[in-house]
């Protein structure tokens, strides 16, 4: 019997019940980073359909708003409304060091309440600086990587966003109405926030896509997209394995949002050294996506300073065929991965981040254990390997053969090496072995992948 049938039992002796309402919001976390800049940093105007926790460790920064110049010292937290304009740079100091989290939430009335604050600099004693103050030092410092126990990061994290959450919404809670601006910049932007969350449902829907492009045929259903004629694909990769690991990647990602949504509805999933932009295009002729892409790597290169390289997927009439678009974008990269690529870095682990970097770097050599990787990190080989598993899905050994056979693959394609070259580059000391494990993942020997890329 199901609790539903034995709700309503005993109701003969009740003298008086009551129900809350049902209850269901979402948040949302994104690009929240620690940073620290010497003398001349400047950050240009922008804006963003979310809100913005800035609080200053060390030194001055000047935030100018709407003209309106803010000048925080360390202690000062300024709360920036969503759609508010502004930029930032540094004051009358050497360095400074800043923490700094984008956030949104779905809940009318609690949005309303925040919004209703504006765009506001806090001081270091202030009531709500206070309170906050000891879960922004502490995402400070687990985003800073020093957090000395990586195995409770990722409690930590959610912990201390729910208590500024929680926070926040008290300290407006407690504003009288008739001090509650509704009004004040960026307060009232349902429109905007409607369209932020548009977004995020249909960015989870090409990031689930790229975790897994065999679902592609399932996409073929128009209504599940905006309106649009043409859709069209193409992936950027910053080859510095070390940019993945710092903010600018938040930067990149918003770029190429802000570049492409001129031409259309446009969404870019992150992955593991990649951006992928999809764009859904209305109009009836083909979108030129090339010169789009062109002038969208120009803009990266010149914002970032770093080399971007560009796989162009191509345009199609149908959803369905994004899985090809996607795939050819990879191969024009010299990616043509036998594995999906990796989840977002964003939401991962710091120890599982780590262990995935050093693999990156270590891959070649043959004595790379999960032992060996859990000593570094100051862990237990059956910890490591669990987080691994709770964190992306996949074994450290599913990992550590996936960039063997990736980097195998692109010294078949791009070099004259031998097979047993190969084996030994990629960390297989037994190159029969590192044959069978190729077959295994590719599907074919590395003799017959190389005679087919030949012909490609």
């Amino acid at each position: 019997m199901s609790w539903t049938s034995e709700a309503g039992g005993g109701r003969e002796f009740n003298l008086g019940q009551y129900a809350l309402p049902d209850l269901r919001f979402s948040f949302q976390m994104c690009g929240a980073h620690w940073r620290k800049v010497a003398s001349g940093w400047s950050y240009p105007p922008h804006d963003h359909a979310l809100f913005e926790l800035n609080y200053v460790r060390e030194g001055q920064q000047i935030t100018r708003i709407g003209g309106e110049p803010h000048i925080q010292h360390p202690g000062e937290l300024l709360l920036l409304a969503p759609g508010c304009r502004h930029e930032s740079r540094i004051g009358k100091s050497n360095t400074i060091t800043y923490f700094c989290i984008h956030f949104d939430i779905d809940d009318a009335v609690m949005y309303g309440r925040i919004a209703s604050l504006g765009s506001s600099l806090f001081a270091a004693d202030s009531e709500l600086t206070t309170k906050l103050q000891p879960d922004l030092e502490r995402l400070s410092r687990l985003s800073g990587g020093e957090e000395e126990e990586p195995s409770l990061e990722s409690f930590a994290i959610r912990a201390s966003i729910l208590r500024i959450l929680l926070e926040l919404c008290q300290y407006a809670f407690a504003l009288p109405e008739a001090d509650a601006d509704f009004s004040a910049p960026g307060g009232g932007q349902p429109e905007a926030a409607r369209l932020l969350r548009e977004r995020y449902a249909l960015e989870k829907k090409m990031q689930d896509f790229l975790g897994d492009p065999d679902v592609g045929d399932l996409l073929s259903d128009r209504s599940l997209f905006p309106p649009f004629n043409w859709v069209g694909l193409f992936t950027v990769m910053v080859p510095d394995r070390a940019f993945w690991t710092k903010p600018d990647r938040f930067l990149a990602k918003m770029l190429l949002e802000d570049a492409l949504s001129g031409f259309g509805t446009s969404v870019v999933a992150a992955g593991e050294q990649l951006l992928t932009a999809v764009l859904f295009a209305d109009g009836y002729s083909v979108p030129p996506l090339e010169e789009y892409a062109a002038d969208c790597r120009r803009l990266l290169e010149r914002r970032l300073n770093e080399t971007v390289r560009l796989g162009i997927g191509g345009v199609a009439a149908s959803p369905g065929e994004l899985k090809s678009l996607y795939h050819q974008s990879l191969g024009r990269l010299g990616l043509n991965e036998p594995f999906d690529p990796l989840p977002n870095f964003d939401f991962m682990n710091r120890a599982v981040r780590l262990a995935l970097l050093a693999i990156e770097s270590d891959y070649a050599d043959p004595e790379l254990t999960l032992h060996k990787l859990s000593l570094q990190l100051k862990l237990t080989p059956n910890y490591l390997s669990a987080l691994f598993t709770a964190e992306t899905g996949r074994s450290f050994t599913w990992h550590l053969t996936r960039i063997r056979i990736n980097r195998a693959c692109l010294l078949l394609q791009q070099t004259s090496l031998k097979v047993h070259q190969v084996a030994r580059q990629t960390g297989y000391a037994d190159p029969a072995y590192f044959s069978r494990s190729f077959k295994a993942a590719v599907g074919c020997s590395p003799a017959a992948y190389r005679a087919k890329a030949s012909e490609d």
